[in-house]
């Protein structure tokens, strides 16, 4: 597998900075161009092919607000990642409406620069290439990020197809790790509005006396240390799709100005009482149980049905196991590519072990084994680069038409158990050696 090496530049008027950042990326095998105001980016932009602009935003004459609209009215199709000492949701608002995907506080690692890089160019591709090649016949098992190919996946993907160009409100359900905002982004990158805002916003991790502001924006000298008005999110993804994901967690406060948004199309900035009309698509998602909730009092029943207009449920890793061998090597190849290690395969024996397991944490938790197996491994992933919990698991099953070598096998598993895994005094335990016990588990 041959991985192209990108070109990148990066644009601060602190030369420390821009040396530090330089050495980052050679690190990891990246070509660097440097510019240390925006007049000088716009010249290398012109002169040479860039695959990425990471910017700082404060800077002399010229901010970086405006190379990034620059950089997206000129060169639409490079990816931009901020980079700023100062962070704020103005600021953020400010650089996802001038084209930014992704936005870096400093300090930060070397590791956390990696990670908003690959990010940033992850997401472009996906916009660039996944999202309008996505009814291209030769590859039937993704759609956007998704990938499976069972019934349960192929149920998912009909709701997409007839939602993505409408503005109704969707709900997803499903268990935390299920791939929710993956469902998201489809819808929105599939669509008609691919080329508009994606914002996507967890309601619990926002504080909750922040949260009305962060979403609907505020007045100056609306409560104490707003210094200056500004906008929410919700104004930055204006004609695109805002993601409320983990709604659940909405103060009911928040609730009752989101129904005013979905009945009125209008926010109210905190501090205002000038109603502003918006035009933007709801997708909304929850790991909990919203009618439990609406029962109890803690969620508005009218809320519930206001973003419920399509509902999708994204289905428990542990009942589309079928998918999982796809999924395996989707993230062997993902993060094959991010350590430079293209040839790495994966053992037969591991797929087996990976499929007896139950996956509480679901495709969030398989993306984080498979991640660690990656570093760990040279060239083959095998049984020992398996943690012990996947690989001494003991399915729970009622079949009694099981072999004998299953049982025998199942035995040995809650002795290893146990033992806490000492294989010599499971060995004894059972009578047998310890190569025999190697064989048997297998």
């Amino acid at each position: 597998m041959n991985f192209k090496k990108e070109n990148i530049l990066v644009v601060d008027d602190n030369t420390d900075m821009l040396d530090l950042v330089q050495r980052q990326l050679k690190a990891f095998n990246y070509r660097t161009y440097k510019a240390s105001s925006v007049n000088e980016a716009i010249e290398v932009l012109k002169q040479c092919d860039i695959d990425l602009l990471i910017s700082d935003l404060n800077m002399p004459d010229i901010n970086g607000i405006e190379l990034l609209k620059y950089a997206d009215e000129h060169y639409p199709y490079i990816p931009k990642l901020v980079i700023s000492g100062i962070p704020s949701v103005h600021n953020v608002v400010s650089a996802i409406k001038s084209g930014a995907l992704d936005y870096l506080t400093k300090p930060f690692t070397s590791e956390e620069l990696q990670k908003a890089i690959l990010s940033s160019l992850e997401k472009n591709n996906l916009n660039l290439e996944k999202y309008h090649q996505i009814l291209n016949p030769k590859n039937q098992n993704s759609y956007g990020e998704i990938i499976g190919h069972s019934s349960q996946f192929k149920d998912m993907i009909e709701i997409i197809k007839r939602v993505k160009d409408t503005k109704a409100n969707v709900l997803i359900e499903g268990e935390s790790g299920t791939g929710k905002e993956l469902v998201a982004r489809a819808i929105h990158f599939t669509s008609n509005l691919s080329s508009k805002p994606f914002i996507a916003v967890n309601c619990g991790g926002i504080p909750e006396n922040l949260i009305e502001s962060e979403l609907f924006g505020h007045m100056k000298g609306a409560f104490t240390g707003a210094s200056e008005t500004r906008t929410g999110l919700f104004q930055a993804a204006a004609g695109g799709t805002i993601f409320l994901d983990e709604i659940g967690n909405a103060p009911m406060l928040v609730q009752t100005k989101l129904l005013r948004v979905l009945q009125e199309r209008e926010i109210l900035r905190v501090g205002s009482t000038k109603p502003e009309k918006i035009d933007v698509r709801i997708i909304s998602a929850t790991n909990s149980n919203l009618e439990d909730m609406v029962s109890k009092g803690s969620f508005r029943e009218d809320l519930y049905y206001r973003i419920n207009v399509v509902n999708i449920k994204t289905t428990a890793l542990r009942d589309r196991k079928e998918d999982l061998p796809l999924l395996v090597n989707a993230f062997v190849e993902k993060y094959s590519k991010e350590y430079h290690k293209p040839d790495i395969t994966i053992n037969e024996k591991v797929i087996e072990v990976l499929m007896r397991y139950n996956w509480p944490g679901n495709i969030r938790e398989l993306e984080n084994i498979i991640h660690r197996m990656v570093i760990m491994s040279d060239e083959i992933i095998n049984l020992n680069q398996v943690p012990d919990h996947l690989k001494y698991h003991i399915p729970t099953s009622n079949d009694i038409f099981k072999s004998l070598k299953e049982y025998e096998k199942e035995q040995i598993l809650k002795v290893l158990v146990a033992v806490n895994n000492n294989k010599t005094k499971a060995a004894q335990i059972l009578q047998i050696d310890r190569k025999t016990l190697n064989q048997k588990i297998l």
